[in-house]
């Protein structure tokens, strides 16, 4: 009499991260947002507090108005933290899958952003959308490098469906590749629109992007490779 093999269950999902750790993560979100636009847009409480209004009326019941971007960073600082502890406390299966790592680092890669911002307008005095508007040596920097992380991006997705993915059907990489590189080129190409680049400067943003972007996608795409092994 033949023996039945046993039947043989399918892989279980890993466990999903913790509603703990997405609410750290939208906290960590919400206020790194709040702090980059109040330091790019650059909000004179004094002349908004004379306005009067509604506006000038809450600002003046704030004692302490300039006090409020280190309330921001603050409260970054801390869900930032929260983040990362709870995100130690998830599944291990689940923390070493591509997509959960990346939503890990994009908020810290926000949040990250927002804090430079807010201490290099603080410490230089100059408001970062301001000298980037008027310095075309600042903005053919930044249209190099902005144009090389797109493009390389968009590579990289692609890559990893066709090489990484060739036996799984992940087309969302396909539409993920092209929404990133349409979404990354918009602002390179409205800058060059609006003033001629000075090339010197727009080659050494090629430069910087290729040698700081290329290592970065190696390591992701290296993590990726082994986790698909």
């Amino acid at each position: 009499m033949p023996e039945e093999k046993p039947s043989q269950k399918p892989p279980r999902e890993p466990q999903a991260l913790s509603s703990e750790y997405h609410k750290a993560r939208k906290q960590v979100m919400l206020w790194a947002g709040i702090l980059f636009i109040w330091e790019l847009v650059g909000i004179d409480l004094e002349k908004a507090k004379e306005a009067g209004g509604n506006a000038g009326a809450l600002i003046g019941a704030i004692k302490s108005p300039q006090a409020v971007p280190w309330t921001l960073l603050v409260l970054v600082l801390y869900f930032a933290f929260k983040m990362r502890l709870e995100w130690g406390q998830c599944n291990q299966a689940r923390r070493s899958v591509f997509e959960s790592r990346l939503d890990y680092l994009s908020a810290f890669v926000v949040a990250g952003i927002a804090c430079v911002l807010y201490f290099g307008q603080t410490l230089s005095h100059i408001q970062f959308a301001n000298a980037v508007q008027g310095s075309s040596k600042l903005t053919s920097f930044l249209v190099g490098a902005g144009g090389v992380a797109s493009v390389l991006s968009c590579g990289y997705f692609l890559w990893e469906r066709f090489v990484i993915h060739k036996t799984r059907q992940r087309n969302d990489l396909i539409v993920i590749a092209f929404c990133y590189l349409i979404v990354m080129l918009i602002g390179p190409v409205v800058l060059l629109l609006r003033e001629r680049p000075i090339w010197p400067h727009l080659l050494l943003g090629l430069g910087v992007g290729l040698l700081t972007y290329i290592p970065f996608l190696y390591f992701i795409g290296k993590r990726a490779r082994k986790q698909t092994a």
